[in-house]
């Protein structure tokens, strides 16, 4: 039984580990996996020192803001909080603990919002300082100042390649091929205001110039009294969004990420792969490759959300249209500037003399870099004024939609609708300065435009559309019923599929064009209407969520076939497969579909490429079933899915549904890919990026760099290196294991009849809705458990730290492996496989961020008598997982071998544990029946400051 703040001695002093789970540490993963650094390098950049000067000179200039903005009796209850969590941060001791506590609950409501607010803030900041600390060690290695290796860069990854008998033109045929599609979610798990955000980028960059040598004493001045300014702002800023953001906010959002960095990144990061690719006498990738591709669910994902309309698509979709093309209009500005050349080959003459006469006084331009006029011996030039002017008009259409003018009626080929006719002239503009002679200028530029138009295309994100399976089983119920057919949700499998296989062989329709229904159906029916008219230059694919069978993918074919135009320009139908059930039955689905003769027909159609995407499901398979079950249940779906696709010659791709935390899929990227099964990669990886993770993966443009690396490397690896196959007494293993797992997971969650009221108690589960981060609602539907999201699900469990779906079970299994005899090849499984190895890694990192006392405080505060032994029962588990990990693993201690994520425990610990206390104090009161608007901001503040500080919320 865990009981004191003495047992954290187990945890290895790291009972607060709130590192983000991301590859993007400077060196986490080297050491963490590899252990190898580089012994002929000097440190430029010191390990800790920076970080901590630039955490003192951020909380410093912060005080300075509270002793111009607070009240002398405020600031002496900070300072004395402050110094009480420095005091336990040192010495671990109950009574500390205990008097810190002491000194929250004598807290008025209004106090309880200043210092929570206080300490979110000290999180952000320690957030931001790591951010920059990171980046500035990164940059010491490409200087070759640092003692530390990157594993994952293009220069390092080749090397090990070419060791392993892997030819240049190998790798740079794998590389022309591969892509990465990340796809920005609606999921509402960032808990930070756009608002702040926005103002703590600022600080990044300028922490980072701030670093400079050269900085004279008035720009340093001039530095610290703009962050004062800056903190000032952020200070008196809401710190709570006071409305959910609508469909249209979350895909504003998704945008401005891609508009502030990744226009920049994605064009600057490929040029960094042509030089490495140089360095091992290999040309540059195509110009028409696609390393990235970026979708969204912002304004398509109507699972579960009633707010996403078809309208809704619809004018994100305008929105996504609008902002691309004013990007555009800005590149091609500045070329008109760049491109005065006179030289040119004869295609650039005649493609010039073909296009339709610009509109040489541009009225419909509102602001123009370039006004000048063109004369004909200036060739790229009049080609840009011709893609300027069309791109104006298509910006001037869209403008009018979205502000419900009155719309001009231009001729389609005085617009841009289709990608392909934008890349055409920029294509002949690189070709002719390449025959002139120019073609250093070609590289410049105009081709950054070249690859940001095959990456971000005429939308900048292509939307995906997603919805419930059982949602289109209604909507075909009406059908059926009121035709006179029966009820199609009455129907067994067979018949299912037997009927919309002639449906669809037949070409006859089915649905009449005049038919009584509910909302819910017309609304489904109207999707499709919306998928058909919007088409696939703006939409990727249709996701169907909660897929459990054949009939389930080929009910979307029936409804995209029904509504569709001529042409049959349907989307590929992807399953989502996420739950436990769900993946077992993976490989029968697939069968049922792949042997279908008209379903095999329709994948090998042009469009279609033969191939077959499949999401797997991380967040609700774990919830099912626990993190163990999850994974390997995943695992093994994967690995049976391929089988079947080989069997039937399809290509198979997977798209992986990751959470940001590891409750959710989430983790270190690099090693999550090298640890999917054999051939699941195929030169394609598509992946989910959620809330607080969007921020954390492209929040800074040297941010950016290092999560397009990482993704690179990994696929790159994935499809090159030959791993080792599993030996089959592993597998058997893990099978008992998982199944074992299993058991005790669910005799806990859905077999123990106190935990839903516990759970309740324990953590802010009913209060989380105050947050208003996301338009979803947190539920699918009335009821318990079963039915709340992953995201809320991960979220209360992490709010109190006892963050128990993620290890819930795997000490359990463990334990009875090892009580079987199996340690030896236990041993050999975490060293040898990859996946093994790195599952338990990320267990412990989990387990290394769990608080046993601050679990404890919850219980005692929050929890009713009658439950409280369950609490106890809990925290006993966890310390068995802990004890049955650190045996795996052979160490002595949590983290006692990563040196980063000891670091970050260290630059946030003393005020993570602070908001936790304040977090509870407003619980208690607010279930205590006090309902002060004051005393709900401090609830909603605390909260946060935690997700801020363990930098993960769902």
């Amino acid at each position: 039984m865990i009981e004191g703040a003495r047992s954290l001695e187990r945890f290895g002093g790291l009972a607060t580990m709130p590192s983000g789970m991301s590859d993007l540490v400077d060196d986490a993963e080297v050491q963490f996996t590899f252990g190898s650094t580089s012994p002929h390098r000097v440190d430029s950049v010191e390990f800790l020192s920076p970080l901590e000067k630039d955490v003192s000179l951020l909380r410093n200039t912060f005080f300075q803001v509270l002793d111009q903005t607070c009240e002398k009796e405020m600031l002496s209850k900070i300072d004395q909080i402050n110094s009480a969590s420095k005091i336990y941060d040192l010495s671990k001791e109950d009574q500390a603990f205990d008097k810190m506590a002491a000194l929250v609950s004598k807290l008025s409501d209004e106090e309880l919002l200043t210092v929570a607010g206080a300490f979110s803030m000290t999180c952000n900041l320690a957030n931001i300082a790591e951010n920059v600390h990171r980046i500035r060690r990164r940059r010491a290695y490409e200087r070759g100042e640092s003692s530390l290796g990157y594993l994952h860069s293009c220069g390092e990854t080749f090397s090990t390649l070419t060791q392993a008998g892997k030819s240049g033109q190998e790798i740079h045929d794998a590389l022309s091929k591969q892509t990465v599609k990340f796809v920005l979610t609606a999921h509402p798990t960032q808990a930070v205001r756009k608002s702040i955000l926005a103002k703590l980028q600022v600080i990044a960059y300028d922490l980072l110039e701030m670093h400079r040598e050269d900085l004279t004493p008035n720009e340093m001045a001039d530095f610290r009294m703009d962050l004062r300014k800056k903190l000032l702002a952020i200070w008196q800023t809401d710190q709570i969004r006071r409305t959910a953001p609508t469909p249209l906010d979350e895909a504003r959002g998704a945008l401005q990420t891609i508009e502030d960095e990744l226009w920049v990144a994605v064009p600057r990061y490929i040029r960094s792969i042509d030089r490495s690719l140089k360095q091992i006498d290999q040309p540059t990738l195509p110009r028409d490759a696609k390393p990235f591709l970026f979708g969204s669910w912002a304004g398509g994902d109507r699972d579960g959300n009633p707010f996403v309309l078809p309208e809704t698509t619809h004018r994100v979709v305008l929105l996504n249209r609008y902002r691309t093309i004013n990007k555009y209009l800005q590149d091609v500005e500045k070329l008109l500037f760049e491109l005065s050349m006179t030289k040119c080959n004869e295609k650039l003459i005649e493609y010039n003399e073909k296009q339709p006469r610009p509109d040489v006084s541009m009225k419909n331009i509102k602001f123009r870099e370039y006004w000048n006029y063109v004369p004909p011996s200036e060739p790229y030039r009049v080609c840009l004024f011709n893609v300027r002017d069309r791109l104006a008009r298509t910006l001037e259409y869209c403008e009018a939609r979205l502000a419900d003018n009155v719309v001009p009626k231009v001729p389609e080929e005085l617009m841009y609708n289709h990608v392909n006719d934008l890349i055409e002239p920029l294509e002949i503009m690189y070709q002719s300065l390449v025959d002139t002679g120019l073609e250093m200028v070609a590289s410049g530029t105009l081709l950054d435009l070249i690859r940001r138009v095959h990456a971000f295309g005429l939308y900048l994100v292509k939307l995906d559309v997603r919805q419930e399976a059982d949602q289109h089983t209604a909507a075909i119920d009406a059908v059926t019923e009121f035709t006179g057919l029966g009820k199609y949700s009455d129907w067994d499998e067979d018949k299912r599929m037997s009927f919309l296989e002639d449906i669809l062989a037949s070409r006859r329709p089915l649905i009449p064009r005049v038919m009584p229904c509910t909302p819910k159906v017309q609304n489904v029916l109207d999707t499709f209407q919306t998928v058909a008219e919007l088409g696939t230059e703006a939409l990727s694919v249709y996701i169907i969520s909660m897929c459990m069978r054949p009939s389930d993918v080929m009910l979307v074919e029936v409804f995209q076939r029904e509504f569709g135009k001529a042409d049959g320009n349907t989307l590929p139908v992807v399953p989502l497969l996420e739950t436990i059930g769900a993946l077992k039955d993976a490989p029968m689905v697939l069968e049922r579909l792949f042997s279908c003769k008209w379903y095999r027909d329709h994948l090998r159609e042009d469009r279609f490429e033969n191939i077959q995407e499949v999401m797997v499901g991380y967040s609700d398979s774990a919830k099912d079933g626990g993190r163990m079950a999850s994974a390997w249940n995943l695992f093994k779906a994967q690995q049976a899915m391929v089988k079947v696709a080989l069997k039937y010659d399809v290509t198979l791709r997977f798209f992986h549904g990751r959470g940001g935390t590891v409750g959710r899929g989430g983790g270190p990227q690099h090693l999550a890919i090298l640890s999917q099964p054999p051939r699941t990669i195929n030169s394609y990886l598509r992946v989910t990026i959620q809330g607080e993770v969007i921020e954390q993966d492209f929040g800074l443009q040297p941010l950016c760099d290092k999560t397009l690396e990482t993704y690179t490397t990994a696929v790159l690896k994935a499809d090159l290196i030959d791993f080792a196959d599993v030996k089959p007494e592993w597998t058997a293993i893990m099978e008992k294991l998982s199944e074992n797992s299993l058991a005790k997971y669910r005799e806990i969650v859905h077999g123990e009849p106190r935990f839903v009221e516990y759970f309740r108690s324990a953590t802010p589960e009913l209060e989380l809705g105050m947050l208003n981060i996301g338009s979803r609602p947190a539920k699918r539907r009335a009821g318990g458990v079963e039915t709340l999201r992953a995201i809320p699900w991960i979220f209360a469990w992490t709010q109190n730290r006892l963050i128990l779906p993620v290890w819930l079970g795997v000490g359990t299994a463990l334990k009875k492996a090892f009580e079987d005899g199996d340690e030896a090849v236990l041993r050999e499984m975490y060293e040898s496989w990859p996946f093994f190895k790195s599952f338990f890694q990320l267990i412990e990192m989990v387990l290394a961020k769990a608080d046993p006392l601050v679990s404890q405080h919850y219980d005692n505060e929050l929890v009713d008598d009658k439950l409280k032994g369950l609490g106890v029962e809990l925290r006993e588990l966890l310390e068995e997982t802990i004890e049955m990990v650190l045996r795996l693993s052979g160490g002595s201690k949590l983290l006692d071998t990563d040196r980063v994520e000891q670091r970050s425990v260290d630059t946030r610990r003393k005020w993570l544990t602070v908001v936790n206390l304040i977090q509870v104090e407003a619980l208690k009161r607010t279930r205590a029946g006090d309902e002060s608007p004051v005393l709900k901001d401090a609830l909603i503040t605390s909260t946060k400051a935690i997700a801020s500080g363990m930098q993960g919320t769902g």
